[in-house]
Parts: structure tokens; C-alpha cells; sequence
């Protein structure tokens, strides 16, 4: 047997521990995103993951990242600082494989966090919209794609005006089967001919069961317009939220506009008409549209004491009181929502400190029509409702 002697090991051990460096920096730049260091309460239920993903491309890293407290924390999607705003962000993506036709995105503000309850009652989450992996005409290269309101957002993630102040972007799941996944290609390239056909609305307070339009009285209505839109059988334009837009569309899934028959309309929420109401009495299977942070810290095993205390405290509070400091933070329009509800999250605090008593849940659910947040998505994943699974959170920190 040879003997060795230190001499012939110094390699050896050089290379081990240049081996440790290099997986010591790995966790150290991608083991936690500064980005992300926020509240509890705006992470997702760990179990309320997806199952095990790897990317398959190299510029995509994938890590996790776990609260201090309870079981909540993201799996971090980290791509190159220079692809931020740039198509290059879209083809990574789908050379990752990490994103399917159908996933809803939604634009995740971790600055919003210890800013102002009507944010925090957000989740940070100001925009949504739905994705495709799609293939480029002239090199066959893939890239994911986004349809959304405005419509002028659809892009390969680089619309200048929206990705490129925008630092996270969560993913979410809904439970689609091929057939599903077909249908929803069909109808997105009938968007994509069809532009001219769409408009933003601004106001998220008003669904488009509520303005009074012709044939439009219910939820279920938006969906049926929509594909109506699409297939010219009316001339009407589709004008919506951004919420309104990835609902309505997912409400399409089980429908070709090849045979269309609005008996195939499905909305994606399992609620009573499709929609949600502002409050489930102890998230008693179901959630409502102000219970994201509940949802939360259920899903993260806080018990009732410590989740009474966080959602009257520090989460259904405004923490920041001076509006200038909220500049650079949070838009104007979204301060200018906040402002005006801050009345109403008054009223959601004295739910939770009174004990989720199921008379204010009621005068609550009085004032708020069923509607479609882009935070919707979100709650119903932190709730385990509706098939809707997390993903991860893309970030641009490499």
C-alpha cells in the first residue's frame, strides 16, 4: 500500500476547501433573498408548495427561504440581475421548465410590508396576470409569455412600464390537464389577434357583473362575455382589471372556442357564485377576500393567541402614518386606495380582537360585493382551495 505523506494531500485539500467556499458564497447569495426578509404573514404555507421542481437551465437557481417563526417561507426562483425587463428573463424561464402554460403570476411589492394595513391585507401583491410557454415563429426558440390587463402589458416579461421597477413575481398553479392547457392556447392566441378588443378598468371596487352591462348580472356572465368577444358572437369590447382579466380567462379552461357552448364555463373559485365574499368565519373552508393574512398563519401553525395578536397589532394597522414616507414605496393610486379604505380595515382589526364574531363578518360581507383581487389567487393557495398550488417567487439578484 503506498504511504502519502502531507505534500501529496495539499492538493487535495485545496480543492476541498475551495469546494466549501464555493457552496458557503452559494448559500450565502442565493440561500436568502434580501428582497424577500418580510413578515410571516406575506409568505406562503410551506405546505402549500408544490412538490420538489429543479430547473433545467443553469442560469435559473433555485433556493428556499424560511421564516423565523411558523412554517412559511418561499422557494426563491433566482435569475441574472441583467435579464430584469429583458425577453432574455422569458427565455430562461422556459428553458428552466419551472413555468407552464396557465400559471398565474403575480407582482409581488415587498416593500409594501410594515407600510399600511390595506397593503398588508394585500399581501404586497399589486398586479396579476396568466403565463404561456409559447415558441418564437422565426427560430422556434421557447419563452414564456403573459397575457394581462392592461392588455398592453402582454409581453415576454419586458414591458418597459411594468417589469422594470418590479423585483418578485410569484407563481402560482392552478390544477390543469392537457385538455385544459389546449383549450387555454386556443383562446390565447384568439387574444393575442383579438387586442384591440380589450380595455383596462380601473376601478377593482366594481366587478363587471356590477356596471350594469347588458347579459352581464352574475359573475359567470364576465366568462361567458369573453369568449364571446373572441369568437365574434358579440361586438362588445372586454374591460377589465387585471384580476377580472386572469379570472375570467381561467374560467375558460374547460371550453374550445372551436365548439363553444357556455354550459362548459367553470369558474376557477369553488365559492357560490365563482367569486368571493370579504370573510369566512373561521376560514370554516373556505376564505374570503381580506383573510389572506389569516390564511397565512394558519397554513404556518401560529396558534389562535399569536395569530390574534399579529392580525391586530402589526398587520391590520397602518404602521406608517407620514404618506411621504410611503413614496418610492408604494404608487400613488395604491396610497390613494389605502386612504380610502382605511375605515374599513379599522372595522376588519375589530373582527379579529372581538373574536371573529360572525355579526361583523356579516355587516362586512354587506358592504363588500363578491369580486376577484389579484391577492385572490394567492389566498386561495395559502388556503389549500381550489387545486391552486405555490410555486415559487422569481426574483433578479444574480
Amino acid at each position: 500500500m503506498r504511504n502519502f505523506n502531507t505534500t501529496d494531500m495539499k492538493p487535495f485539500l485545496k480543492l476541498i476547501l475551495l469546494v466549501f467556499a464555493f457552496l458557503s458564497l452559494a448559500h450565502s447569495a442565493f440561500g436568502q433573498s434580501d428582497v424577500l426578509r418580510v413578515s410571516p404573514f406575506m409568505m406562503p404555507p410551506k405546505e402549500t408548495w408544490t412538490p420538489h421542481v429543479d430547473s433545467a437551465d443553469p442560469n435559473v437557481v433555485i433556493s428556499e427561504h424560511f421564516s423565523d417563526e411558523g412554517e412559511l417561507g418561499f422557494r426563491v426562483i433566482h435569475l441574472r440581475s441583467s435579464v430584469k425587463a429583458r425577453k432574455q428573463a422569458a427565455i430562461d424561464l422556459a428553458r428552466s421548465g419551472l413555468i407552464q402554460t396557465g400559471d398565474i403570476l403575480l407582482s409581488f411589492r415587498p416593500l409594501w410590508d410594515r407600510t399600511l394595513a390595506y397593503a398588508h391585507m394585500q399581501l404586497g401583491i399589486s398586479h396579476s396576470a396568466i403565463a404561456f410557454t409559447v415558441s418564437d415563429a422565426a427560430t422556434g426558440e421557447e419563452f414564456v409569455m403573459t397575457l394581462e390587463s392592461p392588455i398592453s402589458y402582454s409581453s415576454p416579461l419586458n414591458y418597459p412600464q411594468h417589469y422594470s421597477d418590479l423585483d418578485v413575481i410569484h407563481v402560482i398553479r392552478p390544477s390543469l390537464d392537457e385538455t385544459q392547457t389546449r383549450n387555454l392556447e386556443k383562446w390565447a392566441r384568439l387574444v393575442i389577434n383579438k387586442k384591440d378588443r380589450f380595455e383596462f378598468f380601473t376601478d377593482y371596487s366594481k366587478p363587471m357583473y356590477t356596471r350594469g352591462i347588458e347579459g352581464v348580472e352574475m359573475p359567470e356572465d364576465q366568462i361567458k362575455l369573453l369568449a364571446e368577444v373572441l369568437i365574434d358572437t358579440s361586438q362588445s369590447k372586454f374591460v377589465s382589471y387585471c384580476s377580472e382579466f386572469v379570472w375570467s380567462f381561467l374560467g375558460l379552461r374547460n371550453c374550445s372556442p372551436d365548439v363553444f357552448n357556455d354550459n362548459c364555463i367553470t369558474p376557477l373559485f369553488g365559492t357560490s357564485n365563482g367569486m368571493m365574499t370579504g370573510i369566512f368565519p373561521k376560514m370554516a373552508g373556505n376564505a374570503g377576500l381580506v383573510q389572506g393574512p389569516e390564511a397565512a398563519l394558519i397554513g404556518g401553525n401560529f396558534s389562535t393567541e399569536a395569530r390574534k395578536s399579529r392580525l391586530t397589532e402589526t398587520i391590520f394597522v397602518d404602521v406608517i402614518s407620514d404618506p411621504s414616507d410611503l413614496e418610492g414605496r408604494m404608487s400613488a393610486g395604491h396610497r390613494k386606495v389605502a386612504a380610502e379604505n382605511r375605515e374599513g380595515m379599522k372595522i376588519i382589526n375589530g373582527y379579529y380582537a372581538n373574536g371573529e364574531l360572525e355579526a361583523i363578518a356579516s355587516a362586512v360581507n354587506e358592504i363588500l360585493v363578491h369580486n376577484v383581487s389579484p391577492t385572490s389567487f394567492l389566498i386561495r393557495s395559502n388556503s389549500k382551495l381550489d387545486g391552486l398550488r405555490y410555486v415559487g417567487s422569481i426574483v433578479f439578484d444574480r
